[in-house]
């Protein structure tokens, strides 16, 4: 009876040994046949993924400012004060009575010579523009909020 357990034993510990070796002999062939397929695939997206990397480096430019630490690539705008009119700080208006201008944006205007309700509305859509350049603004949002609407409105109140 033992010497029937220690064969069955023995024919088992050869059978887990035998699927071991298959399996570990299977493993590696597997990993390396997939290893190597996948190789040249790897390489031709790398290679697909360089091209696009060049080409965007040299299509798209971020805008040089001063606030990123670099020179301004266009040189700014000017506006007109013959056509707006000339203020000082002396006859300033409070700016942040206009919907969509607080005091960051009111530092702005100040900063580049407007500093009445008359200027805003004077406003053409060229010093419109420039203006959004010029304070960095986002685009049409002056129009949007209507500012020489307002900015006249104003002006009829303080009468």
């Amino acid at each position: 009876m033992i010497l029937f357990l220690t064969t069955k034993t023995s024919h088992l510990l050869e059978f887990f040994f035998w699927m071991l070796g298959s399996f570990l002999i299977g493993y590696v062939f597997s990993w390396y046949y997939f290893k190597n397929k996948y190789k040249s695939e790897l390489n031709k997206s790398s290679e697909t993924i360089t091209e696009l990397r060049n080409e965007m480096q040299s299509t798209i430019r971020a805008k040089k400012t001063v606030e990123r630490g670099g020179i301004e690539i266009k040189k700014p705008k000017e506006l007109d004060f013959n056509k707006i009119g000339v203020a000082t700080e002396k006859n300033k208006d409070d700016l942040t009575q206009i919907k969509g201008v607080g005091s960051f944006i009111e530092t702005k205007l100040n900063s580049i010579g407007i500093y009445t309700y008359k200027q805003i509305s004077n406003l053409t859509n060229e010093d419109i523009i420039t203006i959004t350049d010029l304070i960095q603004f986002f685009p049409g949002r002056i129009v949007r909020d209507n500012w020489k609407g307002q900015a006249k409105a104003l002006i009829d109140i303080e009468k």
